[in-house]
């Protein structure tokens, strides 16, 4: 019996803790949304809000550059459609700055070799980019870079510290995804969250109903067992 009450109680539990990540994420999607409403920012006061809070998320960015040509960077495992893929980045070097950008340029599916990676056509010249800016979490049970040495860079985790670290260069723990881009056609989709808070409340209520299942169960097995002894007095 008291197994199945811890269980019971852990059951609620989760039940509850989803409905939390449910309300959290309704708060980080509005919170997105006034962002994106927001003029868009330049180098100068993103460094400036950068250094003064850590809330970036879904600004909108418009920056002139030009790409460091011999670093291509592929975020290994990634899945679009039902495909697996990769997700390819480029280091974008910001006109009288020296910090760097990493600039998302999409979606690129894997071949059937492993050891042959896809080629990104190179994007030359002077370029304004302008477009969104995200924070990629990273799950702390798998956060190496896991970097492979060449072009392109295949890495395991969107460990931007460590990327910087990896190239000796001044890259911002940010990721720019542009509206467009000159010469890339690959996908880029805006996914703010990795899960929407519809889905944290449907498994809040496959929780309650686990939970309310087995307080059936445990209320049909003790009037069955009252019966029983009941029926063996009498």
């Amino acid at each position: 019996m008291l197994f199945t009450l811890v269980l019971f109680a852990v059951l609620v539990k989760l039940g509850f803790w989803q409905l939390e990540r449910a309300e959290e994420k309704r708060e980080l999607l509005a919170s997105l949304a006034e962002h994106q409403q927001a003029s868009p920012l330049s180098m100068d006061s993103l460094l400036a809000r950068q250094a003064s809070s850590d809330d970036l998320e879904g600004y909108r960015l418009e920056v002139t550059g030009e790409f460091i040509p011999e670093i291509t960077v592929l975020l290994d495992n990634q899945v679009l459609d039902g495909q697996v893929g990769y997700k390819a980045f480029r280091l974008l070097r910001v006109n009288g700055f020296q910090s760097v950008l990493l600039v998302e340029l999409g979606f690129v599916p894997a071949g059937k070799d492993r050891a042959a990676l896809p080629r990104i056509e190179p994007i030359d010249g002077q370029l304004s980019v302008k477009g969104r800016i995200y924070r990629r979490k990273l799950n702390p049970l798998s956060d190496d870079l896991a970097a492979e040495a060449g072009d392109p860079m295949r890495i395991q985790a969107l460990n931007i510290p460590s990327l910087a670290a990896q190239l000796q260069l001044g890259i911002l723990d940010l990721v720019l995804q542009p509206d467009s881009l000159p010469g890339t056609p690959l996908i880029r989709r805006w996914m703010p969250v990795n899960m929407p808070p519809e889905k944290h409340l449907g498994y809040a209520a496959q929780w309650f109903s686990l939970a309310a299942a087995l307080a059936l169960l445990v209320i049909f097995y003790v009037v069955k067992t009252r019966k029983k002894q009941n029926e063996l007095r009498d």
